[in-house]
Parts: C-alpha cells; structure tokens; sequence
C-alpha cells in the first residue's frame, strides 16, 4: 500500500475518534419581547452524544444598562450568575436557556457565553436580545398597509417562519416598513 494512501486513511479514521462528539443545536439564539414584561426568554439544546463534562461562562455583554439576565443551563442560576458547570450523561440533550429582565427599558444588546467541553472544545453561543415598547394595540386599529412582500429579524436578514414573541421588521407592497412581534403561531402581528 503506498504510504500517502495509508497516511491519509490513518489521519481520516483518527479525526474521526478523536472529533468532537457533542454540540450546541444553535450558536445565535434572537430574544424579544415587550420591555414591561417581567422576562423573556429563548433556549437552544446542548446535545450530548458522549458523556462530558461542561462549563460555561459569559464572556462579553451588550446590553442596556438596568436590564438584569439568567441562565438555565444544566440548572437555573439567579440573575447575575456568569458561570456554572455540569456533568452530561451520553445521549441526552441539555435545555440551554437564556432570561432577560428588561425591567421597563427598551432597547436592544447581546450576550455571548463561552461553553467549554471536556476541558478541550470551545464553543460561542450569542444570545441577541431585543425589548420594545407598547405591543398592546389590537388589529382592529390597524390601517391597510398592503401586502405582505417580506419578513426580516432585527439583523435584517429574511425569515419565513418567526417565533412567538420575535421582533420583525414587515416589508408590504406599498413601500411601508414597519416592526411588529409575533403573537400567535399563525403568524398574527401586532404592530408596535
């Protein structure tokens, strides 16, 4: 066997055992909510294939000044709390969850976390939140805006399906943009 083939068989079968088995279901989590709401909340799942010891910590935020956080991830901390640790069985999946207080202030940030996997693998979760004001006017005293063209997130990237409580940005036919949350599954908007 010529020794290219059998170096190049060997570094594939050993990247294969020696690869990373377990892994964040999504690395950029949107929050939104109403900045009078007590919290909000969004999670993604940490999956574990293999048995694994993690530890996580906040590395870096972005958020308005008065606005509080949590985390549950493997157990819920009080607000504050930036690190924690746990041990994960094999096979399982892990909640990943992340709660912004807004305490009445609107405005918009992030929150990136740092999760260490076996002492070794590191991986970036950003957490992007946003909390606007006065999402209580009903559809009744919306005026015809037109058609629906498009849906946006706040990063101005298009979306088809949102989630409740998502902030989006709604592009009609007209030519009027307007932001608006998700209230509903079938995709009922209230306008801010």
């Amino acid at each position: 066997m010529n020794k290219t083939i059998f170096f190049t068989l060997f570094f594939m079968i050993s990247q294969h055992f020696f690869a990373q088995s377990n892994y964040i279901e999504e690395l950029f989590v949107e929050l939104s909510g109403n900045a009078s709401n007590a919290d909000f909340s969004n999670n993604t799942y940490f999956i574990a294939n293999s048995a694994c010891n993690v530890s996580w910590q906040v590395i870096r935020d972005s958020i308005p000044n008065g606005w509080e956080f949590s985390f549950c991830f493997p157990n819920c901390y009080d607000p504050g709390v930036t690190t924690g640790n746990g041990f994960f069985s094999e096979n399982t999946e892990q909640f990943l969850n992340c709660h912004i207080y807004p305490n009445n202030i609107a405005g918009n940030g992030f929150i990136e976390m740092e999760i260490t996997t076996d002492n070794t693998y590191k991986d970036t979760l950003v957490w992007s939140a946003s909390a606007i004001d006065n999402l209580f006017l009903s559809e009744k005293f919306k005026k015809p805006k037109g058609e629906v063209l498009y849906m946006y997130n706040l990063d101005g990237r298009r979306i088809i399906n949102p989630t409740i409580n998502q902030v989006v940005l709604i592009q009609y036919d007209t030519g009027i943009v307007e932001k608006n949350i998700v209230t509903s599954n079938n995709n009922q908007m209230f306008t801010n």
